[in-house]
Parts: C-alpha cells; structure tokens; sequence
C-alpha cells in the first residue's frame, strides 16, 4: 500500500501545474462574421464558462482584435499575444473556435504545429473540441487542417461576395467607401448617400478659387497650414482621440500637402459625380493596395449635391494640363534622398541648386518650410558643408566601433562557450536522469500490479500519467536542443555589423552607397548642424552592455 500511495502523490503533485492563459477573441465583418453568435462578448462569455470548469488554469490577459480580418496574422493584439509567449508571460492560448484564431490555412499551421510546440504552449479551441495538453492527439487530428481549410475557403468566398455587392452599389451610384471626401460626410438616413458639409465645403471652393486666381499648389498648401485650417486627415485623428477641433486645441500632426491639392483639384465628386472602383487588392489575404486604370473606374455622375460648377471644374483642369502637372520620374536623385530631415518638424530636405552669377552651388532647405508652412524655418545649410559633416562623423564612427570590437575581443573567449555547453548538458542530463525516472516508476507499477499490490485500474491511470510525463519530457530535450543550437550560431557567427563600418574606414567622400549601408536618418538643425542616426544601434548598444558587464564581472 505505501508504493501505491506514493504513487498517487507524485500524480497529485504533477496535476498541480497552473497553466497562464492568454484569452484571444477576433471579429471582423469583412470575412463574414456573424455579429451576433461570434461577437467579442460572447467569445469572452463562452470561454470564461469554460474556465470555470478548470482548476488548473489562471487568466493571464485577453487579447482582442476587433476589426480585423482573419486572413493575415498581422494583428496587434495577436502579435502582442505571441511576444508575451516569447517571454513566458503566458504559456497557454483559448479562443472559441478554430475560425476566431485565423482564416488563413498555411499561416494558422505554422502556429498550431510549430510554433506554440516550440514554446511548449498549450492550445485550446472550446468549439473543435482540440486541447493540445488533455489530449495532444487533438491538435493532430485531421480535422483540424480541414477545418483551417474551409475556413480559409469561406474567407475567399465571403470577400468574392462582399466585392460583389461592393461594385453593384457603385454602379447604382451609391457611395461605398469608408471616408468620404473632403467637404461631404455621410447622410444620417442613408449611409450610401454623401451630403455636403458645409465647413468643409467653403474651404473646397477656397482652394479652387485661390486657383483660378493663379494660386500654384504649393502657395495654396502654405495658406491652409499657416492660418491652421484642418485637414481630412488631422480631423480624424482628433475625433478619434476626443479632440476639439478648434485649430488651437492641440498640435495639429497632420498638415495640408501638395498632393492632396492636387487630389482635391482634379476629383470629380466636387461636380456632383461619385467616382469609385479606383482601387483593389491583391488578393483576400493580401491587402497591398493595386490602382486600377482610369478606364476600370466607376462614375457615375449627378448622384449629389455639387460643391464646384462643372464650368469652374473645366477651367482649372484646362489650367493644369497648361502647367503640365504630370508626375514625371525621378531620374537624378541625391545621395541623401530618403535620409535627410528637418530636426525640428520631421519633414524632409530638399536640394535646391544656386546659378546666380558665376558660381554653381546647392542647397538644402526644409521641404516643409519650402512647400507645405511658413511655421517652420528654412534649416538652409551648404551641400558642401553637409558633405563634410557626413564625412568626419562617419569616420569617427567608424573608429568607435573599431575601437569597441577591439575591447570586445580582449574580454571574450571560450569561457562563453564552456558556459552555455555546462548549461545545456545539465538541463539535458536532468531531462533523461526525469525520464529515466518515469520509467522506472512505470516499471514498478507493472511490477505492483502483477503482484496484486494495486489494481489494474491503478496501474492504467499511473501508466497513462507516466507515459505523458515522458512525452512531455521529450519535447522538452527538443526545444533545449533547438534553442542551444541556434546559441551556438549566434555566438559563433561574427558581429557582421562592424564589418560594414570598418571597410568604410579610409573613405575620402560619401556616396549614395555608403549612406545607405550606414546611415539611418542624418538631422538638419540651424546654423548648418547635423544629427546622424546610424543603423545598427541596437547591436551597438548591446556590444557596449556586453563589454561593460564583463568589465564589472572582471572588477568583482
């Protein structure tokens, strides 16, 4: 009787296992989602019935994603989840079914078959009945890539559907997109229907006006930002943040652009046309935006009241087909293109070339000074002054880092090494002398069995406890072989970073290419001073911790 009641204990002790469980719950209309049976609500209600029912599991956090569709796994509140898998906040994921954790079949396997088995991360799906720890033969049945399958085809069909009828209201004329334009909101009675607004729609007729009046865009840009008229844009932003909307209530982040004049001054809704179809997807589960040609667009004309008469409208296209508007492609871009900002507005630089009298030289200035507010100032400094900063910043750089790997070198040896492989035989040699273990308890039990010293309904529930304990066990030595090996590697490969930086060192002048390799954004202050932001700080910064926390050891 005391082996069996040993027995019995060492099974009570291993049932004590609390489990910290990630609640994720998804809704989204654009793959079909009823609002009813699967809104966030009742995926909560659901699963904390369930929970109640178990002893073993504690509720960590939830996860929502409301909005978002099941097709892609970039969902914040998703990829939240998965970081605080990482970091062992939590070690166990609930959803209510199968379909509200993703609706892309190759994406939802990797998760399901190899990464939460990586982390060893017990999953449950309550209404597919799959609970990857009470029963690991779940998760593998072959009902469960069928079920990710069709829920991978509804997504398709649903999104074919809702295009569908997406395309007959635009031929009806009814207004279908998300936001509507600029000086038009949405009827209160008919959500398809576009009404003017009438703050809005003065600064519309503004904008054309100024125009007419000879006004290029970018002098338009300036007067809306300087005298603080709020665009689409930044009015969004403060009604999503309960914002006021008068101009001096906050910052305003978002200001009027050139291209959005442009936009404005060439959209037929302003003449009454309701103009859709402009663009489309490249598939249900890719939402990379496509523009479709002029000829695939839908107008359907007179389908609203109109802001601008169709003879102002004429005039100014007539005006910027004269001023030849048309983008044309960037052919000579500077070595700086994409780098180079403003310190104190953000906005980029552009390059500005000097020929008064004999002289040829260039400038850069702040584009958002230039184009877009006179609230900013200009930031104006030489090209050749830039050039020269770049250069002698690079190169000090440069030595820096030559200098860290140099110290980095003297302190780290095989010691390292030797301490990960002492790490990983211990744990290795605990995971087999456990197993080891379980077996040998099984053994035993076998034994009591055949010598009528426990039932064979004790021994069938030690058996079964046993066998998972070494199945548990052994995915273990797998994950610690995975991550040992992959230290391995990355103790044992160079710190490729430093080597961008040291075959820069007897450079002479900047190019494009060497920018570009080393440089993250270069910061434009007054009086012709920069700020450069490298690339790879954070492998610098850890570089820096790692030979800071062996000077220390070594000073201990």
């Amino acid at each position: 009787m005391t082996g069996r009641n040993s027995r019995r204990k060492i099974i009570e002790q291993n049932n004590k296992k609390i489990w910290k469980l990630g609640v994720y719950c998804r809704l989204s209309s654009e793959d079909g989602d009823n609002a009813e049976s699967d809104s966030i609500v009742n995926q909560r209600e659901l699963i904390s019935l369930f929970i109640k029912k178990e002893k073993d599991i504690n509720i960590v956090d939830y996860y929502t994603d409301d909005g978002y569709s099941g097709t892609s796994f970039d969902r914040p509140d998703f990829k939240r989840m998965i970081k605080d898998i990482v970091n062992e906040k939590i070690n166990a994921v609930i959803v209510k079914d199968l379909s509200r954790f993703g609706r892309n079949y190759i994406e939802a396997g990797k998760y399901l078959e190899q990464i939460f088995p990586l982390y060893s991360t017990r999953f449950i799906a309550i209404n597919d009945n799959i609970d990857s720890y009470k029963d690991p033969k779940s998760i593998n049945n072959v009902i469960v890539p069928f079920k990710n399958l069709m829920n991978d085809e509804y997504a398709r069909d649903i999104s074919n559907k809702v295009k569908s009828v997406y395309k007959t209201k635009a031929l009806k004329g009814e207004f279908v997109g998300g936001t509507t334009p600029y000086g038009y909101t949405k009827d209160e009675k008919n959500k398809y229907q576009l009404v003017i607004d009438k703050n809005e729609a003065e600064n519309i007729k503004l904008i054309f006006q100024l125009y007419l009046d000879g006004w290029g865009q970018i002098k338009i840009c300036k007067y809306l930002n300087d005298n603080k008229i709020l665009g689409r844009k930044e009015i969004q932003r403060r009604k999503k943040r309960n914002i006021s909307l008068e101009p001096d209530a906050d910052n305003i982040q978002y200001k009027w652009s050139k291209s959005t004049i442009g936009k404005i001054l060439t959209n037929e809704t302003y003449i009454g046309n309701v103009v859709q179809n402009r663009t489309t997807t490249v598939s249900y589960k890719n939402h990379k935006v496509i523009y479709r040609p002029r000829e695939e667009w839908i107008v359907v004309k007179n389908t609203h009241e109109p802001i601008i008469s169709n003879e102002d409208f004429e005039k100014v296209q007539e005006i910027l087909k004269s001023r030849n508007y048309e983008k044309k492609p960037t052919t000579n871009l500077t070595i700086y293109y994409g780098k180079i900002k403003c310190a104190d507005c953000g906005s980029g630089m552009c390059k500005m070339e000097d020929f008064r009298g004999n002289r040829v030289s260039s400038n850069y200035y702040c584009r958002n000074y230039k184009t877009t507010s006179s609230n900013c100032s200009p930031h104006k400094i030489k090209t050749s002054v830039l050039n020269n900063l770049v250069l002698q910043t690079i190169l000090m750089q440069v030595k820096l880092v030559i200098d860290l790997e140099k110290s980095i070198n003297k302190l780290k040896d095989e010691g390292r090494l030797k301490e990960l492989e002492r790490a990983y035989n211990y744990k290795f040699n605990k995971l087999e002398n456990d197993i080891d273990k379980y077996k040998k308890l099984k053994k035993a039990s076998y034994e009591d069995w055949k010598l009528d010293n426990i039932s064979k309904e004790d021994f069938m529930i030690c058996s079964k406890e046993y066998d998972e304990q070494i199945n548990n066990l052994n995915n273990e030595i797998t994950a610690t072989r995975n991550v040992y090996n992959e230290s391995i590697q990355e103790l044992k490969k160079d710190n490729y970073w430093i080597d961008h930086f040291k075959k820069n060192k007897n450079i002479k002048e900047v190019n494009r290419e060497i920018i570009y390799e080393l440089i993250d954004t270069i910061y434009v202050h007054e009086n012709e001073n920069i700020t450069i932001k490298f690339k790879y700080q954070d492998e610098y910064s850890k570089a820096i911790e790692l030979l800071n926390s062996k000077e220390c050891d070594t000073n201990e």
